[in-house]
């Protein structure tokens, strides 16, 4: 049970208007103060689409790698269980278990954790990612400790069901406007999963070197099929020709960039959605998502660093997307050209790092276009 005091603490969570990443460092410092013991905590947030399940936010006492963790959750039978029963895990004593460098529990220990809680984030039967607390200490986590973090867990599920909700509303009202203005879609589905995927991988992979929290890039991945809301305002005898466009077209075609913009503005004003974490960065992608390092893109001509990381990782997932798609003017190019090509373009175009990232992880570029594969082409 809970006391008063411990539930108006909890329920002052709900109340502030810090961002997720901002509470959670709170959490943990209001935590130390009955559980001192308590070195990390974290949430994990799960993507059904594709049954990731990746590192959103954290806070740690002493820095460690693990960070920027992902995971396919049904190759992790025992998480996979706790989401399917609704129930906690406690490990006391995590290096009594059998290792195995696949496993969670192993990249806990070997930062230098010897006990763990793992509890799953659940609203209405809907898996929205998991809730890990650590510590280095062993059999510290009592039935009292357990009780506490099941408390405030649920606050958690409803933070993060919160953001993702208002994120929902913004994609649910494009997705409408879609269908009031009876604009066909020129980009599938699963285009826009696979450079949403092919973000999040390009993200992973420079955090280090652009120094990028856990949090941007799930909103990088979030944020990524927002690209090209401006499409919308483009008519379908432009949008949808299957030869080459005139000049004039064109002109109009890059118009969605600033119509994008406005729109992703207005949109984000008339729902009252600005704070959604990350927002610049939101309007940056919709922007921006077609300048070059070397100044040639539109709409700005920004040169080099002045194309925000986010937009540089987007661009390079949306060429090579483009790239190695079928549509009905085109035939999908192969992995080595589309490579080929990309390599070229980092030589001005795009951010080198960016390219490098996607091209020395062909593997998971494989299993992405393996898995968000076109129907009906």
């Amino acid at each position: 049970m809970t006391s008063p005091t411990e539930e108006i603490q909890l329920s002052s969570y709900l109340d502030s208007h810090a961002d997720l990443q901002q509470k959670i460092r709170t959490i943990r410092g209001d935590l130390n103060r009955s559980f001192p013991f308590i070195h990390r905590i974290a949430i994990a947030l799960y993507n059904p689409e594709c049954k990731l399940l990746k590192t959103h936010v954290y806070d740690e006492d002493i820095a460690t790698d693990l960070h920027n963790y992902e995971a396919i959750l049904p190759e992790c039978p025992s998480l996979n269980k706790l989401a399917l029963t609704a129930t906690q895990r406690v490990l006391n004593d995590i290096s009594t278990l059998t290792q195995s460098s696949k496993t969670h529990s192993n990249l806990v220990h070997k930062a230098g954790y010897l006990s763990s809680v793992a509890i799953p984030l659940l609203m209405e039967g809907e898996l929205l990612g998991f809730f890990f607390v650590n510590s280095r200490e062993v059999n510290v986590f009592t039935e009292e400790t357990v009780q506490h973090l099941r408390m405030l867990s649920m606050v958690l599920t409803l933070l993060l069901h919160r953001d993702l909700a208002r994120l929902n509303v913004l994609k649910s009202t494009v997705e409408s406007m879609k269908v009031i203005n009876l604009h066909k879609d020129p980009e599938t589905g699963e285009h826009l999963q696979r450079m949403a995927s092919y973000s999040l991988l390009i993200a992973r992979e420079v955090a280090h070197k652009f120094n990028l929290s856990d949090d941007f890039i799930s909103y990088i991945y979030l944020y990524a099929p927002l690209h090209d809301l401006g499409k919308l305002t483009i008519g379908d005898d432009i949008l949808l020709k299957q030869g080459p466009l005139t000049e004039a077209e064109f002109s109009i075609m890059k118009g969605h960039t600033n119509n994008g913009f406005d729109l992703a503005r207005k949109l984000i004003k008339i729902y009252k959605l600005c704070d959604l974490p990350f927002t610049e960065s939101l309007l940056a992608i919709i922007r921006s998502h077609h300048e070059k390092m070397d100044g040639s893109g539109y709409p700005d001509g920004l040169v080099g660093d002045e194309v925000p990381v986010e937009v540089r990782i987007i661009a390079v997932a949306d060429i090579f997307d483009a790239l190695t798609s079928a549509r009905p003017y085109k035939k999908a190019w192969s992995l080595e050209d589309a490579f080929s090509e990309m390599r070229n373009l980092s030589a001005s175009k795009l951010d080198s790092d960016c390219v490098n990232a996607l091209i020395n992880n062909k593997q998971q570029v494989l299993a992405i276009m393996e898995s968000f594969k076109d129907k009906d082409l």
